[in-house]
């Protein structure tokens, strides 16, 4: 008779090596700097997701005692008129407001009417209603708007964006103006995209400037457009962050990055005979210095005037200052 012998069962250890092997495979160093990464770019996403902010929330933060509305091309346009006398009209740069010209508008309305808007796609007004915004709208916009507040001639400045709907709305209606004044004005320079235009062109990427939108991007903003970096308050960024909250803004910046075409004609402006000043901060690293010089030789008989220590927007680095000048020009004292 045959004897079965059964073998000594193997010391339980395969197991123990196995879990051991697995946590060395979670464990290694590249991965968990892979899932580190991960977690802080969560993190990141978390703390930079905001949802819109009701526009009556807004108004009742930023809204002025003198600030109204009125219907222009399904808009909602909210503006300002302070003072007496000539009228005098404010356009605002882009990812802006009239909140830019607050200084002016306390300095320049002892002597004049100052009228100031939100242009569409910026501050309360919000966006466009079919999601136009080249300078041919924006100036389309703004004859809707003189028309819709009754103005007849007026003195008209720009900053920007707004000074490049400032000289074409001046080529288009002279009629209407008394004086133009173009501060650090589009036209001449070759046009640049930043990256983050590259993301707002994007398809599906797009999307995430809807919503992600960090405290962190608006303070290089507008270090970007000022010289003097600490000039830039903790309220500053908030106001201009809160502004990009009002629904449809962050749609408005993607849409306008969809917009190629959006400059009018340079030969336009050297037709221009309106009495102009040119005003220019010599630090604006977006539009060089250089360019304020092509403005002053097209434009016939053109004053002009470069800050120093002043970047993209003069209303506000240097308000008192560039006030002053504008009345000097406006009362022919320049």
């Amino acid at each position: 008779m045959e004897e079965y012998r059964t073998q000594p069962e193997a010391p339980e250890t395969a197991p123990a090596e196995a879990r051991a092997r697995i946590w060395q495979h979670f464990l290694r160093p590249a991965r968990l700097l892979r899932w580190a990464l991960l977690l802080s770019f969560l993190v990141i996403l978390y703390n930079a997701w905001y949802e819109d902010i009701p526009v009556h929330e807004l108004a009742l933060r930023y809204g002025y005692p003198d600030s109204q509305f009125v219907e222009v091309n399904g808009m909602t346009v909210h503006y300002r008129i302070t003072g007496k006398g000539e009228p005098l009209v404010l356009l605002h740069d882009a990812n802006s407001s009239l909140h830019t010209w607050a200084e002016w508008t306390e300095l320049l309305s002892r002597r004049y009417q100052v009228i100031s808007l939100d242009l569409p796609g910026f501050g309360l007004t919000g966006p466009h209603p079919q999601s136009s915004y080249s300078t041919f709208m924006y100036a389309s916009f703004f004859e809707q708007f003189v028309q819709a507040i009754n103005l007849r001639r007026f003195h008209l400045v720009g900053n920007g964006l707004g000074a490049q709907i400032a000289w074409f709305y001046a080529s288009e209606h002279p009629d209407k103006l008394r004086k133009l004044i173009l501060m650090n004005a589009p036209g001449f320079e070759k046009k640049s995209r930043p990256v983050l235009y590259w993301l707002a062109q994007t398809p599906v990427l797009n999307r995430i400037l809807w919503r992600i939108t960090p405290r962190s991007y608006i303070r290089l903003m507008l270090e970007d457009v000022y010289a003097d970096d600490q000039k830039i308050t903790p309220e500053l960024v908030q106001r201009y962050h809160d502004m990009l909250l009002r629904p449809g803004n962050r749609k408005a910046f993607t849409d306008r990055a969809q917009v190629h075409e959006n400059r009018p004609p340079v030969d336009l402006i050297e037709g221009i005979r309106t009495p102009t000043l040119i005003l220019w901060g010599a630090e604006d690293t977006r539009i060089s210095p250089e360019y304020a010089y092509e403005f002053h030789r097209e434009i016939r008989r053109a004053l002009l005037k470069i800050y120093q220590n002043t970047g993209h927007w003069p209303q506000e680095e240097n308000a008192a200052q560039s006030a002053r000048d504008v009345q000097a020009f406006l009362e022919g004292r320049f």
